[in-house]
């Protein structure tokens, strides 16, 4: 029996989305939202050891979850809405299905005026709200972009009719997909130093892409707990920033190198030798060339550009040499070309396109590979040619 899924409409930068309950359900799911400040509507702490099954049929959206309220163990069903009122307006206080539901979670906040969640049999059934423990707007949680979304899955399908253009409409097709991803990033970028201001923002930003791709969740767990000017003067020890991630790190088939807790060390030794490195991150953009995504080869943009000198910058003066490789580049494109577009209101795309491209998987290669995009000597592979592609997977998706 498939179930209808609830869907609110919300206003965002650029006019009005819609989100459905299947993204707090994920949401819900991941943990990723700032479970440490986690209350009910009474004031009592809750703490979630397993958030349930998850249900994709009828009854309660997770069955069998294990919580703690107010230091007190509890065992049952979980409902997900995005309003208190939602509870009755479903008709859940007359189903006694719902009857083994321990808590109700919400988005918006919860109103005296909607009266308390209660079942059939008459229990009343604690509320908690996650609306101000999100780390992004809603929209970026649904986004493609997301870390509640899928990165995995096959490209073939998506791929499939770009070869039946010329190689010129492929690459083509793929800067107006990486556009796409860039106006995106760049908007959640602006959000993000909206919300949070440009040192928090960065700092957030910085600690998630150290997390890429499996610990992107304990990481902004760590930027909750752990946010910037609390990190002054001196970095807290790695082992307060590893407990601050609890139970979600994931260390099974993470590559060596991108151990999470390898990565906490570089980003302590990285604040340590340039606690202002956000200040100097921001006095870089008067530096960077400012142009929009065009036709030009990239192995003379770069060249034109002197991209190489302006990865050494970066390398030397703003990450003190903590972070190398291809997670250096790719916090330059996921972080701090977006950051930096934002705040500054320059057009760094043309940039972000030819850079070199960081962690990618490597399907995304071969399928560049594959449609002859790249080419020896005028396109190698970068992190537009990448994001395009992505853009497309999910598109088709």
């Amino acid at each position: 029996m498939n179930v209808t899924l609830g869907v609110e409409e919300f206003q965002g930068l650029y006019g009005p989305f819609q989100v459905s309950e299947l993204v707090l359900q994920k949401i819900w799911l991941k943990g990723a939202f700032d479970s440490k400040r986690l209350l009910d509507s009474c004031g009592r702490p809750v703490r979630v050891l397993f958030p349930g099954r998850w249900n994709r049929l009828a009854g309660p959206d997770f069955k069998e979850g294990i919580l703690e309220i107010d230091g007190e163990t509890v065992e049952g069903d979980v409902e997900i809405h995005f309003s208190q009122n939602d509870w009755k307006a479903h008709g859940h206080h007359e189903n006694p299905n719902f009857d083994r539901v321990v808590l109700h979670v919400v988005y918006h906040p919860v109103r005296s005026r909607d009266g308390e969640t209660m079942t059939a049999s008459r229990t009343v059934v604690p509320t908690v709200s996650l609306m101000d423990l999100l780390w992004y707007d809603l929209e970026e949680y649904a986004s493609e972009d997301s870390i509640i979304e899928s990165t995995g899955g096959s490209s073939e399908a998506a791929f499939e009719k770009l070869f039946e253009q010329s190689i010129e409409q492929r690459r083509e097709c793929l800067r107006v997909a990486a556009l796409e991803r860039w106006n995106m990033k760049q908007k959640f970028a602006k959000l993000r130093i909206e919300r949070l201001g440009w040192v928090e923002a960065c700092h957030m930003t910085a600690l998630e892409i150290m997390g890429y791709a499996a610990n992107r969740i304990p990481m902004l767990h760590v930027a909750a707990a752990y946010p910037a000017l609390k990190m002054r003067p001196k970095p807290l020890e790695v082992a307060k920033l590893w407990e601050a991630g609890r139970d979600f790190w994931t260390t099974s088939g993470v590559r060596p190198a991108n151990h999470p807790k390898i990565r906490l060390e570089q980003f302590c030794r990285w604040i340590s030798d340039r606690p202002d490195w956000h200040d100097l991150l921001l006095s870089l953009a008067s530096r960077l060339p400012a142009n929009p995504i065009g036709e030009e080869r990239t192995t003379e943009y770069r060249k034109a550009v002197g991209i190489s000198q302006i990865q050494e910058i970066v390398s030397d003066k703003i990450v003190g040499r903590s972070v190398s490789g291809s997670k250096l580049d790719t916090l330059i494109c996921d972080g701090f070309l977006p950051l930096l577009a934002a705040q500054s209101g320059s057009d760094f795309s043309g940039l972000w396109f030819h850079w070199y491209a960081g962690n990618v998987p490597e399907y995304l290669g071969e399928s560049l590979n594959s449609l002859s995009v790249l080419e020896t000597g005028r396109f190698p592979k970068s992190n537009g040619w990448v994001q395009g592609m992505l853009k497309i997977k999910h598109a088709a998706a």
